[in-house]
């Protein structure tokens, strides 16, 4: 199935190359960075998760239902139900609760409304077995499920609604949150999909190197933009493309705000860009400069410290390390440069099926990091233009370094390959 990926990224480039023989349709920025991101497809040759997996995560699931004492676990189309049967968090959620059901004995269930039971047949979801419970419009669908299945007591999926949760309990069933055992099964990574994780933040990583080589003074914030977007479709990995792209001050503001700038002398451009591979994502943020261009010596040393920052965050993430700990070690190193009340978010959250999951790796979170977690690790410093002032710099500045880290029985090992050696390295 790997070569299914490559087949893909092939095509998207024939297109590519066939639209490049009309003038005008591509830019000077995307041509120039495909020439160096290209060689890097073969990043992406990675199979999709198996049907094996997927059965194997049902019986899992099941064995710690059945050792929680509950009857079921219930999810409505999310992240979950993408992980234990392939179906996707990309069906349009509505008022009529179409759910999956997985049970302490491992047996499958999908309650759906009647009159949608034939589309929703055709999903390519993963079972061995599957009982259909269809509901009509004239009945609860929640009643319709506790006379279907006698279930007393179920487990359900942190995404689900509250409607979803109300309309069971006045079923009469019993309804109990996600516990972290449960959490857990998602959050730990098996091999396959850390090497899913592994191939699309690695191009990732690629796709803003290929960027920098290329970027100029006096380009746009949406030259950037539409050249990041073309080079993951080029590349066939365009489902998902998020990115921020910020210039100088505009990067005080961890998550941007404002558009329409043109890139100057002096200023650091900020990129934090993902997209995904078979539903998993990337998440990479590079400061970096144009080759040749430079910035003062206090930003060149603010750079320098969130990279350190970095490195005693990756320093500590170990298996059983408390993801307090770990958030707490890069915050140590930005306060002892004067700058810890510019570090406004947490160092990280766990990456997968979601872009936000657990672990998150802040303060208040005492939770262990456990092997084979992922995590990102993205330490900053934020400065507006107004707080500058006050410590005598004449313009705000924003500088955040990030990667991927994969928690092993060694200690954090990168999913993107390699760390920013500088501006001009990224």
């Amino acid at each position: 199935m790997g070569q299914s990926c490559v087949l893909l990224a092939l095509v998207a480039a024939l297109l590519y190359c066939l639209r490049d023989s009309e003038p005008g349709l591509t830019s000077p920025l995307e041509t120039c960075a495909w020439n160096h991101l290209e060689p890097h497809l073969p990043l992406l040759s990675v199979a999709p998760i198996q049907r094996s997996e997927f059965l194997a995560r049902q019986t899992a699931l099941a064995r710690e239902l059945d050792a929680a004492g509950v009857d079921a676990f219930i999810a409505e189309p999310s992240a979950s139900t993408s992980y234990y049967a392939n179906i996707s968090s990309g069906f349009h959620l509505s008022e009529r609760p179409f759910l999956m059901v997985i049970d302490k004995r491992g047996r499958f269930t999908t309650l759906v409304p009647k009159f949608e039971a034939g589309r929703i047949a055709k999903l390519d979801m993963v079972f061995d077995n599957k009982t259909t419970i269809a509901w009509v419009e004239e009945e609860s669908p929640y009643e319709a499920l506790a006379r279907g299945t006698g279930y007393e007591k179920v487990m359900i999926d942190e995404h689900a609604r509250f409607m979803i949760a109300a309309g069971l309990q006045e079923a009469g069933i019993e309804v109990v949150p996600m516990s972290e055992t449960v959490q857990t099964l998602r959050s730990v990574k098996s091999e396959d999909e850390i090497a899913l994780l592994k191939g699309i933040n690695s191009f990732t990583l690629a796709l803003v190197q290929s960027l920098q080589k290329c970027i100029r003074i006096g380009m746009t914030q949406e030259q950037v933009v539409d050249a990041s977007q073309a080079l993951f479709t080029r590349a066939g990995v365009g489902h998902g493309f998020w990115v921020l792209v910020l210039f100088g001050d505009q990067a005080a503001l961890p998550h941007g705000g404002e558009t329409g700038r043109t890139l100057q002398e002096g200023e650091f451009v900020l990129i934090d860009i993902g997209s995904e591979l078979y539903g998993y994502c990337s998440d990479v943020t590079r400061t970096i400069l144009p080759t040749g261009a430079t910035v003062s010596d206090d930003l060149m040393a603010v750079w320098k410290t969130v990279l350190e920052a970095q490195s005693a965050g990756l320093s500590r993430m170990n298996v059983d390390e408390a993801c307090s700990a770990v958030d707490g070690a890069s915050r140590d190193v930005i306060q002892q440069a004067g700058y810890g009340k510019f570090y406004t978010h947490r160092l990280g959250h766990g990456l997968g099926l979601e872009g936000h999951e657990p672990p998150y790796l802040n303060g208040a979170n005492d939770q262990k990091l456990k092997l084979g977690e992922v995590a990102t690790n993205e330490p900053g410093i934020y400065v507006t233009t107004e707080e500058a002032a006050l410590l005598g710099k004449k313009t705000g500045f924003g500088v955040r370094l990030e990667d991927p880290i994969l928690v092993t029985k060694d200690g954090g090992v990168l999913l993107t390959g390699n760390r920013a050696q500088s501006p001009w390295s990224p």
